[in-house]
């Protein structure tokens, strides 16, 4: 496998460390110019033909950025910065530009899990709160007490915080809509890890998960995050694949 990653931060060194039996080589670009010994590092954005996937692991501009050529290219797109969908104008020119594209969208959990039983049960939801709790540090404050910095729908939680809560609108594709979504954030000194609780009511039942995650080196991404995406990866070289 060769892949091309946007982005060769915590994220992408984590994809690499667990897939380093089947990815061969790899092609990378990161508009901080960042360099490694390992892969092919591009000067400027562009997509080789020999490329098997583009992997975004950068940031929610970059998607917006440069997703018209990634489509364009017909390549395989794997996004972890979520958060671009809740812009509507974005989502809207998105779906539009993928009716003509060969790529296929793949979406990783990322920091959650039970994706599956919120995708199957979407068109039965009521209503989905999240409630997530990271230390101070992650969002760049030094509170001494739990204080609530967020309360709303998902499309506001990404504008207000881009780079600590792709979960919400994650979860938010995932439901099929951003209004039935409820969140809320805390900042939370007493914790370590971040935290992300779920409740989804539905008439077909009423779904519970908690989450605690250990934090990655970036203590604004959870380390679940950039192993749901490997996993997708390596999902495509088994025969037998488990859960939705």
């Amino acid at each position: 496998m060769k892949p091309m990653f946007l982005g060769f931060g915590n994220s992408t060194k984590i994809i690499l460390k667990e897939l380093k039996d089947i990815i061969d080589d790899f092609y990378y670009y990161d508009e901080k110019k960042i360099t490694s010994d390992l892969g092919i590092r591009l000067e400027n954005f562009s997509i080789p033909e020999d490329c098997d996937m583009v992997i975004e692991c950068a940031s929610v501009g970059a998607v917006k950025k440069y997703y018209r050529e990634i489509l364009d290219s017909g390549k395989d797109f794997y996004i972890l910065s979520t958060g671009a969908f809740a812009d509507s104008t974005f989502r809207n020119n998105f779906m539009k530009k993928i009716v003509d594209s060969k790529s296929n969208i793949y979406i990783p959990s990322g920091a959650i899990g039970g994706l599956d039983v919120i995708y199957s049960i979407r068109k039965y939801i009521d209503k989905v709160f999240l409630k997530t709790f990271k230390p101070p540090i992650s969002f760049g404050r030094n509170d001494k007490k739990r204080e609530l910095i967020f309360s709303g729908n998902a499309i506001d939680a990404i504008n207000r915080f881009p780079k600590n809560t792709n979960v919400s609108v994650t979860l938010s594709l995932a439901v099929g809509s951003f209004e039935k979504v409820l969140v809320e954030i805390y900042s939370e000194p007493n914790v370590e890890k971040n935290i992300h609780k779920i409740e989804a009511i539905s008439s077909v039942g009423n779904y519970t998960f908690t989450f605690e995650n250990n934090q990655s080196p970036n203590p604004k991404t959870s380390l679940l995050a950039p192993l749901t995406l490997a996993a997708v990866l390596r999902k495509n070289f088994e025969k037998i694949k488990i859960g939705g």
